[in-house]
């Protein structure tokens, strides 16, 4: 199955590049054009995404069995959080990517157990405030706090699963799938933009950064090469 990838679209980048007549093209490293890649796919999705829209599949990363690190509250932890002392509180034991900072809706779409019991994501200092409310008691929160999601009324939780639209796609490699020891992705993964989004890309890409004028077309071989269809 064919795909655009981070490989392939930025190869054929450098091609188109290296082919053009600007001074500096073999000076454009592969790690610039990478980079490039990651800024003008984080305009073109929040553009679309702060419209109000739900989130395009293909926008969205998950990191499955995210292990969690039980830590008992004590001190102002209990104070702003509005919980009992002697309770713990569970942690991402690594920092996560950061997500797409959106007007409308959290970068993240799915919080929850690997079962698919979801856990609603609120804002920290809403917390110490559903003690509270008759309904929500015991309910699992969970918020965000120095890149690491902390929950809270949860028993004995170990892992949870995490999707989101995640502001640069790589970052996802620093996680391992447990099940294939595998990283969560890697160069030839498949890039999370719709395949109609990469011509877009390429062409603001060509035109904002190296004033390169490319014709409205699109390459539909997915194979590295600049193969356009008009």
């Amino acid at each position: 199955m064919n795909f655009n990838t981070l490989n392939t679209i930025t190869t054929d980048l450098l091609n188109i590049i290296r082919a053009s007549d600007i001074s500096n093209s073999e000076a454009i490293s592969k790690r610039q054009v990478e980079d490039w890649v990651h800024q003008y796919r984080a305009l073109l999705l929040k553009q679309d995404l702060d419209k109000g829209k739900k989130p395009n599949p293909d926008y969205i990363q998950e990191i499955g069995n995210l292990a969690l690190t039980a830590t008992e509250l004590t001190g102002d932890d209990i104070t702003s959080l509005g919980v009992e002392s002697g309770l713990y509180i569970y942690k991402t034991t690594l920092e996560l990517p950061k997500t797409l900072d959106l007007n409308f809706t959290s970068g993240f779409t799915y919080i929850g157990t690997p079962l698919g019991y979801e856990i609603q994501l609120v804002p920290e200092g809403r917390t110490r405030w559903q003690k509270y409310k008759k309904y929500t008691t015991k309910m699992r929160m969970a918020f965000l706090r120095n890149g690491h999601i902390y929950i809270i009324n949860s028993e004995a939780l170990q892992f949870i699963n995490v999707r989101g639209v995640f502001e640069i796609p790589p970052e996802l490699g620093r996680f391992v799938n447990p099940i294939t020891d595998q990283p969560y992705f890697n160069l030839d993964s498949k890039y999370p933009v719709p395949a109609n989004m990469v011509p877009v890309l390429k062409k603001m890409i060509l035109e904002q950064e190296l004033k390169i004028t490319v014709a409205t077309e699109s390459d539909t071989s997915n194979d590295a090469r600049h193969n356009p269809e008009a």
